[in-house]
């Protein structure tokens, strides 16, 4: 966390949505590109554990990728050039729920 000011602390200010996402996750890894000037994005899963991988090229997901519980949702950096991977922990196919924010 950057250093205090005056003895304040800095509070980062809120994204503007941009493009929701519905990504299927299933038994094999997919890939989705996301917008170019997305810097952040909240991610929600839907129906299913779920893998995850982000990165700035082509991503594959796999059993060992980040990991985010059915009925979660967590908010992360993205960088430049963003893509998504996802694909599903168990059995179960699921939906993670992808909402850009630029």
């Amino acid at each position: 966390m950057p250093a205090l000011t005056n003895g304040r602390s800095p509070t980062e200010v809120l994204s503007v949505p941009g493009v929701a996402r519905q990504l299927a996750a299933s038994s094999a890894s997919a890939n989705t590109v996301l917008t170019t000037t997305a810097r952040r994005a909240s991610l929600y899963a839907r129906g299913a554990d779920i893998r995850y991988s982000i990165g700035s090229a082509a991503q594959t997901a796999s059993a060992t990728s980040h990991f985010i519980g059915a009925g979660e949702r967590i908010d992360v950096a993205l960088p430049a050039t963003p893509n998504i991977a996802v694909i599903r922990n168990a059995t179960t196919d699921g939906t993670l729920e992808v909402s850009e924010l630029l």
